[in-house]
């Protein structure tokens, strides 16, 4: 638990736009606070990394040691009353013909769903770990059931979809959603200041924004709790050579501290690409075949990054003494790479920028603890196709704070930082 005993939450406050339209696979921070609320994976993975049953009430490994026989809790419904059946989840992980494939997102982690009986099914990994099915509780395979009523595709947990609220003039949308054992949870989304939602009667707010965690210090109403490390950005470059010198501990340490607003450290080992060995469906490599832009590209949409990549162009010029071990790691072949500028990009240009690795450097934000390492692989591997994963240069860890009014109860931490509302007591970590 992140708070002291008492009420239950109901107010909370996001700072990045929700689109329905993503649901039930989130795009940002926000969308997985909220979502997370919302749909439910098979099995869930609490705070000290145990498999805990969520929509599926229990499982067992085949004698392939691939496939998982996964039955569905007794009475399992969609919000509104339809029950959810093995057929329904199969038709949720579904391909565009809907027919017996599954869709590209799902692909990453499973190669085939077999229908048992109504509550059973039989799930083959694409990239089976001994003993556990960790990678179920993966948010690209929640189960949501859309439907031509609403733009929120239906859930599993017993929440009814969020509505539009009546407007809020610190909120850009206000959001409701219900739960039959809580009372409705108001949700402001407001992304300008995040110090202006905390006069607004909220009781839980993520954010890594300094000016705000230091605010709330002042407030005695509320209390701030560090969740995991959860993100480490790295840097990627093209025809970066696996002999190249890395980044020691200390600049690591140095560039996190000195460039990154909000709190941060130096990326920490071991790095999950460096183990993730014998991946089913990692793509070959396919070399750059462009001259490179002297820029260091990064997400638009990601503070983090946007501190590191301006930090590396300063870095990459400055003449003082620590400059050229570092230069040396961030720009090994000076001759065919350099970082004149930094060039925030998000989208569909962002997306093809990497893809054609004409540029010196990316900035890419990567989980730190992924539940499924070969899927996380595929993922970078599919926007940077011409990426050696020998060259992945870790620089900085990066993890959000909560910000818990005081007197509220009902959230626990997961494995990977996110936050579970629940009314029943709960002593999980």
């Amino acid at each position: 638990m992140i708070a002291e005993p008492g009420e239950p939450m109901t107010t909370l406050a996001l700072v990045e736009r929700i689109d329905p339209a993503h649901a039930p696979h989130p795009a940002n921070e926000s969308e997985m606070l909220l979502f997370r609320q919302l749909y439910e994976t098979l099995v869930r993975v609490d705070c000290e990394g145990q498999v805990r049953p969520a929509l599926a009430a229990s499982w067992r490994l085949d004698a392939d040691q691939r496939t998982w026989i996964v039955t569905l809790r007794d009475g399992a419904h969609f919000t509104d009353g339809t029950a959810v059946t093995a057929a329904a989840v199969r038709k949720s992980w579904a391909g565009d013909n809907g027919g017996d494939d599954v869709n590209p997102r799902v692909r990453r982690l499973i190669t085939l769903v077999v229908v048992i009986d109504d509550r059973t099914l039989a799930i083959t990994m694409r990239n089976p770990r001994p003993g556990d099915p960790l990678a179920l509780a993966h948010t690209d395979l929640a189960i949501a059931m859309r439907t031509a009523a609403s733009p929120w595709p239906l859930g599993t947990r017993d929440v009814a979809s969020p509505v539009t609220g009546a407007p809020v003039a610190i909120a850009e949308q206000v959001l409701i959603f219900n739960r039959d054992e809580l009372p409705a949870v108001r949700v402001l989304v407001a992304p300008r200041d995040p110090r202006d939602l905390l006069g607004a009667g909220i009781d839980l707010l993520l954010t890594r924004d300094p000016a705000t965690l230091a605010y709330a210090a002042t407030l005695p109403e509320f209390q701030s709790v560090p969740l995991e490390w959860q993100r480490t950005q790295v840097l990627l470059q093209p025809e970066r050579a696996p002999t190249s010198p890395a980044l020691s501990d200390d600049d690591r340490r140095r560039l996190a501290a000195d460039a990154i607003q909000g709190e941060a450290r130096g990326a920490e080992g071991p790095f999950w690409w460096d183990h993730a060995q014998g991946c089913d469906g990692a793509s070959a490599r396919v070399p750059a075949q462009f001259p490179l832009t002297p820029r260091v590209v990064y997400d638009g949409g990601d503070a983090a990054a946007h501190d590191l990549a301006e930090r590396l162009v300063a870095v990459t010029r400055a003449s003082g003494p620590a400059s050229p071990a570092l230069t040396g790691a961030l720009l090994p072949d000076r001759t065919r790479r350099d970082y004149q500028r930094a060039v925030a990009l998000t989208g569909t240009p962002l997306v093809q920028a990497r893809t054609r690795g004409a540029d010196a450097g990316y900035i890419v934000s990567v989980d730190r603890r992924p539940l499924d390492p070969c899927r996380e692989l595929a993922v970078v591997i599919e926007s940077a196709p011409w990426l050696d994963r020998e060259t992945i240069m870790p620089i900085a860890d990066t993890r959000l704070h909560a910000i818990v009014r005081r007197g509220t109860s009902g959230v626990t931490k997961e494995w990977d930082g996110g936050l579970l509302m629940s009314a029943a007591p709960n002593h999980e970590p």
